[in-house]
């Protein structure tokens, strides 16, 4: 309250008529703040912002972490196989311009981005170097905040730390986080409407891990979350990690009911579920999935940022009326990660519903 306001007579009645409920000279009634106001009423009032990357409504906000040397240290080149990479090291400089050349995407599409700095530098994780220290998405954002992970693979360990510290700088609250013997890599889940989502077990997520985020999403106002399985050994893509999978490598919205998919890393009831709930599927060719164009960001409904090199992925999705806003992003997918893992989504409008009501 200014100065100003103070002077005026009724200053301090138009103060306490911003109290819901409130009564003059009574108590306040503590039970219709439990009944009667939300904890996403008071969201932007406490935590300043609409925080919240529901579904697939236009994206606002999100934060990003630049590539440095910890991505291209010598220590991978000693047991790649341990690193999970196939021994090609990234060129920093490209990976710096192909990452500046997001931001600036995002930011013509009027997206507010915030770079992203990470405590330590070089950033550790349980055991030593933190490699992917740059997969911004580790940081899941629904509504009201975020859901921090715990990370399955050992170089990852202690991210979650960095992501925590991260968000409460960004002013963003957190709503969970998993622990025990719970592990849940939760930024690779797949956002698909304001009230759908897909989730995957596999070696990135285990039951205990799912059990403990499942009620989150729920109560987030997810009134679907479809449990993927991995397929299994997967050893003709990672032959170090059987079982390995993320959703967000097989999977992306395009439009309520539309999405792009690769049928081969995911379980056949998964897909079946996927037709029941009325989803047309659009086929990546097999020839371009290591391209990674189920990693690309959904801006919009029938609106996708996706890599360059993807050219027959960006056909099939144009000619199904998909906006495809492409940029060049190979070199790197040569760490590990694409444009959606790098991308930490914060804010989205309201977004399409898969379920009425």
């Amino acid at each position: 309250m200014t100065e100003e306001d103070k002077a005026k007579p009724n200053a301090v009645a138009e103060t306490f008529e911003e109290f819901p409920f409130y009564e003059k000279g009574k108590v306040p009634q503590y039970h219709r703040y439990h009944a009667e106001i939300s904890y996403l009423d008071e969201l932007e009032r406490i935590w300043g912002k609409p925080w919240g990357a529901q579904g697939i409504g236009q994206l606002r906000e999100v934060a990003m972490v630049k590539p440095t040397e910890n991505e291209v240290l010598e220590l991978y080149k000693q047991d790649s196989s341990f690193f999970v990479f196939n021994g090609i090291t990234p060129n920093l400089e490209k990976m710096q311009e192909q990452h500046a050349g997001l931001v600036q995407i995002y930011e013509e599409l009027g997206v507010i981005v915030h770079e992203i700095r990470w405590a330590d530098d070089p950033p550790m994780s349980a055991y030593g170097p933190m490699k992917r220290s740059i997969s911004a998405a580790a940081g899941f954002v629904i509504n009201g905040g975020a859901i921090i992970p715990r990370e399955a693979t050992p170089y990852w360990r202690g991210r979650s730390r960095y992501v925590s510290k991260a968000l409460i700088e960004l002013g963003c609250p957190i709503l969970y986080t998993v622990h025990g013997h719970g592990v849940c890599e939760i930024g690779a889940s797949v956002r698909m409407a304001d009230d759908f989502i897909v989730l995957m077990l596999s070696t990135d997520c285990n039951r205990e891990g799912a059990e403990q985020v499942i009620p989150v999403l729920e109560r987030a106002g997810y009134k679907k979350v479809l449990l993927a399985h991995s397929p299994g050994p997967l050893y003709a893509y990672h032959d170090e990690v059987p079982g390995w999978m993320h959703a967000d490598m097989w999977i992306m919205p395009l439009d309520v009911r539309l999405a792009l998919i690769y049928p081969p890393w995911c379980d056949y009831q998964t897909i079946r579920d996927l037709h029941e709930l009325g989803y047309e599927l659009l086929e990546v060719p097999r020839e371009e999935i290591n391209l990674y164009p189920t990693n690309g960001i959904t801006f919009a409904p029938k609106r996708v940022i996706m890599n360059s090199s993807a050219e027959k992925t960006r056909k099939l999705l144009e000619d199904h009326g998909v906006e495809v806003i492409p940029i060049p992003y190979d070199e790197v997918h040569k760490y590990g990660g694409g444009i959606r893992c790098n991308t930490m989504q914060l804010i989205r409008d309201s977004g399409p519903r898969q379920f009425e009501g």
